[in-house]
């Protein structure tokens, strides 16, 4: 007998009902063991799904009726079982158990009928003294989609030559994760049908005619499940081959999990790059495939069904000669019915991406286009490349159509590189420029300016290909932390830019943007390189700088930053030289009054405020042979304090032998009084390579120093031995400085005065407010010391903000007047560069009285109408009541500004005080280095600004309600077409009490005025002088009128400021005026 032999089989036809059952069995002897297969199959049965749950309900006493959408009829073409008992020789025995089947589900709907075929599958191995076993089951849908046949992709050479085979799911319990992440990998069963040989030869056919059987040696579709549960299974076959191309499987979450709130990666480019950005509304399930055939660049397709729609995407290149094309997210959805689920009514089409490339010779065309979602909006962004030898045009945009409540938005920036000429100092190479509607512009910061796209010599380099241009230029546009616009609807901006070079040593790019709606930037961009000498092909200096300023008003912040490129080198790239710079000023805001200035950086002592900008340390490096060499340094200005620094490095290698010297200092320095710290390091060695031993040497110290007084502490380290060295004064403590010092150092106005020379400002009229400008309004700063003197400083000022007519007038007398201001439109403004506790308003020449500094404000008719500011420093109080005088070690000082605003006389004298304004505090930020508590901690973190502090004040006019107008409504002295009132105009009525006739002589010199009636009067004038002006009668007739006038509140002269003497006793006309009585019309 042979090794392998066939030692029993037996078979057995039976007939259940009427569904004919094959069942055989087979035992196989092997010299390694004995295999034991037992098969059957059941084949053309017919059940119908909807009467067999009813039977199945009425076994249980419940009336089951199905709807008419699940009256499906299930025709069973085969249903295929195996064992396999495997008991070999040696080890544990294995007991496999397979199934597989074939139906179609026939689902009728009214006169139509629709037919769906399914697989099924199952197999698990038990295997002897295993607690546990593993199996597998799934199912697929026995059709195959052809590429080819799909709408627009089908035409796509070779892309339309593959086919999707057995789509459908699989299920298994066994956990990769547990088997070191070793996949787990299973055979779809292969069913093969032969002739039965228990059916009697040349009996007629029947349904028992074949038997199937489950055939482990056939052609295996082999699938890998990288995740324990469900997963959806296809796969890629080629038109014409029975090897599928690639098997894969995406694991599905079922059930259902909620959903992510993080953004998901929907694309990814054929580079490095991929936008992170929200789902589409109906996610696509991408599977990678990454295969190459011949031009085609297949990347991913994708799969989804919902609401009676499947979609189904890809993502592939194609390259051919120069051209190349990429697709990104390509999608079609078209109706697909199941059963219970009606289908879809239209076809659409989706495109994430498009990338277009041809280059031929000089020539270069590109473009690319990618859609994104920010924010829940879709956008479409894109770029436009045409190169022609050194002539190039390139543009980028954006694009996002009207939705979610948000008006469509736009943006477009153009680079055109076109000689246009000019002098050698200034040779045009290139322009720019762009705009958006609705959409904000995002200026770069240090750390994004040299790769920012709208600076053509900083943006990243055109890719090679189409596909490349997603992860370059357009992930810029619309990814990262920083892209380069964000909707933003009613925000618009402009730019415009220059490129030129400067007698070919300079190569230079200026760019100027203005946003403005929402919110107002200006900016400004630049990048500038310089290669001396010019045309060297090896330059001994190349030196390039990158700039970026911006002015916010609304933020009330300046600030400029720079940064020297480590492409940047001197020698002929023998040193390497970087580093960057910045400037920056709060001017309102929630940082107001905050500055920094640095080159290099900070102190690393030093916690930077988030506000701050973050700048790179100047760094210099070279490198010659064995030795090299580098050092770095910074210096740092704010509020509080000075700092610098230095380190240098340098070390030398050579074979064995290794020598090194490190050293660096780090300065913190207070403004004043004048106070210093400094740390410092040196390091200096040497080593050996003896082979069986190396021999070091190394001597180092760290210096801690500080002043006034001076003193500090060094540590020593010999190697072998290390000690500690204190020398000076124990701790810094400086005198204290005066206040000429401070005024003298930190202050704009150096000195300190007594008083200052008001400045007249005048009244023209009655309808104009004058005011002092000055010394009323000069700052009082009083020292609660008692060896210091109470002075007057000058380092205050007024401006008028709104309402300013005239300035600088001098009048008729020589008088100059600063100001000329509406008194009803008015909005004048103190400031002072020191920060104030007390505030006061003048009464009278030598009366103050105190503003209170209290929340909430009483209302007195002592002061003016007080206003709060729009925030405080506390719930009870407006302002910061403490302010001390650092440098001069003096705590809670006391800081007055003080306001005087009068009234000048005709004489000009300012006599009478007014309060009947209204007044606002203002209130800013104060750096500690001069008003903060002297006793405060020294720590270089400690805070730099006094917040809240009174820094002036607004003052403006108190509306005014005329009495002459009370009883008339606001609305009937609006004059606009349509507008209708019940008011009536009354004319004005004269005095009846009184008749008034003039004569004149001939030839005209004398006039003659005539009162008849309460009283006669007889009014002699000649040669043109007015001399009836003071006639008793007439002046008491006039003061009744100004009286009267004055005390029905009219801003008019009163009788004793009018003189009319010098225009009744001089000529002053050249003819005589018509007379008539007060009120009364005139015949000329």
């Amino acid at each position: 007998m042979s090794n392998t032999a066939i030692d029993l089989t037996l078979g057995l036809n039976l007939q259940i009902g009427s569904v004919p059952v094959s069942l055989s069995a087979e035992v196989e002897s092997k010299s390694s063991g004995s295999v034991y297969t037992f098969s059957g199959s059941v084949q053309d049965a017919t059940i119908d799904i909807g009467k067999f749950m009813s039977y199945i309900g009425q076994q249980f006493g419940v009336d089951v009726q199905f709807p008419p959408e699940l009256n499906l009829e299930a025709i069973i073409d085969y249903v295929a079982g195996q064992i396999t008992y495997t008991k070999p020789v040696t080890g544990a025995t294995t007991t496999e158990m397979g199934m597989a089947a074939k139906f179609e589900l026939v689902y009728q709907n009214g006169s139509s009928t629709e037919t769906f075929g399914f697989s099924f599958y199952a197999d698990t191995i038990l295997t002897s003294g295993s607690a546990t076993s593993n199996y597998v089951v799934g199912a697929s849908i026995d059709s195959n989609l052809a590429f080819k046949d799909l709408p627009l992709v089908g035409s796509i050479p070779v892309f339309n030559e593959f086919i999707l085979q057995h789509l459908g799911f699989s299920y298994t319990n066994a956990d990769p994760a547990q088997n070191n992440g070793k996949p787990v990998s299973f055979n779809i069963p292969q069913v093969s049908q032969s002739s039965n040989p228990l059916k009697p030869a040349g009996s007629p056919p029947s349904r028992e005619s074949n038997t199937y059987a489950i055939d482990t040696k056939g052609d295996q579709t082999t699938f890998s499940l990288n995740k324990k549960g469900f997963a959806f299974t296809a796969g890629l076959l080629r038109e014409g081959s029975n090897t599928a191309v690639s098997n894969f499987s995406l694991p599905m979450a079922l059930p259902a999990a909620p959903a992510s709130t993080a953004p998901a990666t929907y694309y990814q480019g054929s580079g490095s790059g991929s936008v992170k950005a929200s789902p589409p509304a109906s996610p696509i399930n991408w599977i990678n495939i990454n295969k190459t055939f011949g031009p085609v660049d297949l990347q991913k397709i994708g799969l989804n069904y919902k609401s009676g729609e499947a979609t189904f995407g890809l993502s592939a290149g194609f390259s051919m000669g120069g051209f190349s094309l990429d697709l990104q997210g390509l999608s079609i959805t078209f109706p697909l019915p199941l059963p219970g689920m009606p289908a879809g009514n239209t076809v659409s089409f989706d495109l994430d991406g498009l990338a277009m490339d041809f280059q031929r010779g000089n020539l270069r065309l590109g473009g690319a286009f990618l859609k994104v979602k920010q924010n829940d909006i879709t956008n479409y962004f894109g770029e436009v490349v045409v190169q022609v030898a050194s002539y190039g045009f390139k543009a980028i945009g954006g694009y996002a159509p009207a939705q979610n409540n948000n008006p469509a938005s736009f943006f477009i920036y153009a680079n055109l590189q076109v000689p246009l000429g000019g002098p050698p100092f200034l040779y045009v190479s290139g322009l720019a420029f762009g705009f958006g509607v609705n959409y904000a512009l995002n200026l770069p910061t240090i750390a994004t300016l040299p790769g920012y796209l709208l600076l053509p010599g900083k943006a990243p380099a055109q890719p090679s290909n189409a596909g490349a241009a997603f992860s370059s230029v357009l992930t810029q546009l619309a990814g990262g932390t920083n892209p380069v616009v964000t909707n933003q609807p009613g925000q618009y901006w402009v730019a415009a830019g220059i490129q030129f070079t400067s007698f070919n040593m300079v190569s230079a790019f200026a760019l100027v943007t203005v946003s403005f709606g929402v919110s107002t930037q200006i900016g400004l961009l630049g990048s500038c390189s310089i290669t001396l000498p010019k045309g060297a092909s090896s330059p001994l200096a190349y030196i390039e700088i990158d700039i970026v300023a911006s002015f916010t008003p609304d933020s009330g912040a300046l600030a400029v930053a720079g940064v020297i490129t480590p492409a940047s080198y001197l020698y002929g790239d023998f040193v390497k030289i970087s580093g960057g710079f910045a400037f920056n000023i709060w001017f309102s805001g929630e940082h107001k009054g905050d500055f920094v200035v640095t080159v290099g950086g900070y102190n690393s002592a030093y916690s930077k405020p988030d506000w701050y900008p973050a700048v790179p340390r100047m760094q210099m490096g070279f490198a010659l042979g064995p030795f090299q060499a580098s050092g770095s340094s910074y210096l740092a200005l704010t509020p509080a304090m000075f700092m610098a620094g230095m380190q240098f490095s340098a070390t030398f290698s050579l074979g064995s032998i290794k020598a090194w010297f490190n050293c660096g200092m780090d300065f913190l320095i207070a403004w004043a009084p004048f106070v210093y710290r400094a740390d410092a390091y040196v390091n200096v060695g040497c080593s050996v390579d003896l082979g069986l031993f190396t021999i070091r040497v190394s001597v180092g110290a760290n210096l801690q120093v500080w002043g006034p007084s001076f003193g500090g502490r060094a540590e020593v380290d010999l190697d072998i031995v290390s000690f500690t060295i204190s020398f000076g004064s124990s701790a810094p403590n400086p005198a204290p400085v005066s206040w000429q010092n401070v005024a003298d150092n930190f202050l704009p106005g150096s000195g300190t005065t007594s008083s200052n020379s008001a400045k007249s400002v005048s009244a023209r009229s009655m309808n104009m407010l004058s005011m002092q400008k000055s010394a009323s309004m000069a700052k009082t700063a009083k020292l609660s010391t008692a060896s210091a003197n109470a002075s007057t400083d000058t380092n205050a000022s007024a401006s008028v903000a709104v309402g300013l007519l005239q300035q600088d007038i001098v009048d008729a007398e020589g008088r100059t007047w600063d100001w000329i201001v509406d008194p009803n439109q008015f909005q004048l403004m103190t400031a002072s560069t020191i920060p104030s506790n007390v505030a006061r308003w003048s009464t009278g020449s030598s009366t103050t009285t105190t503003i209170p500094n209290v929340l909430p404000i009483a209302s007195t008719t002592a002061l003016p109408h007080l206003v709060a500011a729009s925030e405080s420093y506390s719930s009870t109080q407006i302002w910061n009541p403490t302010i001390s005088v650092k440098p001069m070690k003096l705590s809670s000082v006391q800081t007055i500004h003080t306001i005087t605003l009068t009234k000048a006389d005709n004489n000009g004298n300012f006599t009478d005080y007014i309060n009947e304004v209204q007044i606002q505090p203002v209130l800013g930020n104060s750096n500690t280095a001069l008003w903060g508590d002297p006793n405060a901690s020294k720590d270089a973190n400690a805070a730099a600004l006094l917040p809240h502090t009174l820094m002036g004040f607004n003052i403006t006019a108190l509306p005014r309600n005329p009495l002459t107008v009370n009883n008339v409504p606001l609305i009937q002295l609006i004059f606009t077409a349509g507008n209708q009132t019940t008011f009536s105009y009354t004319s004005q009525q004269s005095d009846q009490n009184y008749t008034v006739t003039s004569t004149i002589t001939s030839p005209a010199e004398e006039l003659q005025i005539n009162v008849t009636g309460a009283s006669t009067q007889a009014l002699t004038n000649q040669n043109y002088v007015l001399s009836s002006l003071t006639n008793n009668w007439v002046s008491s007739q006039r003061n009744t009128v100004l009286d009267d006038l004055t005390a029905n509140g009219f801003g008019t002269y009163t009788p004793a400021q009018l003189n009319l003497t010098a225009m009744a006793t001089t000529e002053a006309l050249t003819d005589w005026p018509l007379v008539g009585v007060l009120g009364e019309a005139i015949a000329a």
